[in-house]
């Protein structure tokens, strides 16, 4: 039985709580990149972490639980990108800017590519995803979008940039999984035309 606060190797329960939990995500963002979200499995999670399934069971009720926890990762860093593009760029480039940061991301990552176009296939990722959506939405439509003038009438800017916002995730995942014949470069820029293109009419 674990004593509250007692300390083993120099760590206390928390700390070592938090570097199982740590090995965890990290082996199962390896796997991600491996072989995708349908085959991992608690078992394959375990042994790339080099932990048992008791301490996986302690940080983790499920594997659902598991990848609950690498989404919210990956969009806990990827609102943070948008965050500092929206306070440090000026409201002309904002959308670009953005668009280029959480596009290239996602390229730059094997295991947030995967995880991010195979998540509409698996229920609670898929609403996780359109939690993040949601956030983007709200954002951009306050911070980025330049819209000029007066909305026009029977017009929802937000969910004008909400069709954007879902447009574009759905655009991202089919480049990713190379169904879009194009580079970052040409995705970013096209992308940032059509978002102009409505700021101005919506």
């Amino acid at each position: 039985m674990t004593v509250e606060g007692r300390t083993y190797g120099g760590l206390s329960s928390q700390q070592r709580s938090q570097e199982r939990r740590a090995r965890l995500l990290d082996a199962a963002r390896a796997l991600i990149a491996d072989i995708g979200l349908g085959p991992l499995t608690v078992d394959l999670v375990c042994q790339r972490a080099k932990l048992s399934k008791r301490y996986f069971y302690t940080e983790f009720a499920t594997k659902d639980d598991l990848l609950d926890a690498c989404a919210d990762d990956l969009y806990t860093r990827l609102q943070a990108d948008m965050e500092k593009v929206l306070t440090t760029t000026p409201l002309a480039d904002r959308v670009n800017e953005v668009l280029r940061t959480v596009v290239h991301a996602l390229a730059s990552s094997t295991a947030d590519a995967r995880l991010y176009m195979e998540s509409p296939g698996f229920p609670r990722l898929r609403q996780r995803q359109q939690r993040a959506v949601g956030v983007f939405t709200e954002r951009m439509a306050a911070d980025a979008m330049p819209f000029t003038g007066p909305p026009r009438p029977s017009v929802d800017r937000v969910l004008g940039t909400r069709a954007l916002v879902a447009g574009t995730t759905e655009l991202i995942i089919a480049w990713l999984h190379g169904d879009v014949d194009t580079d970052e470069d040409g995705l970013v820029a096209t992308v940032t035309a059509i978002a102009l293109g409505a700021a101005e009419a919506i």
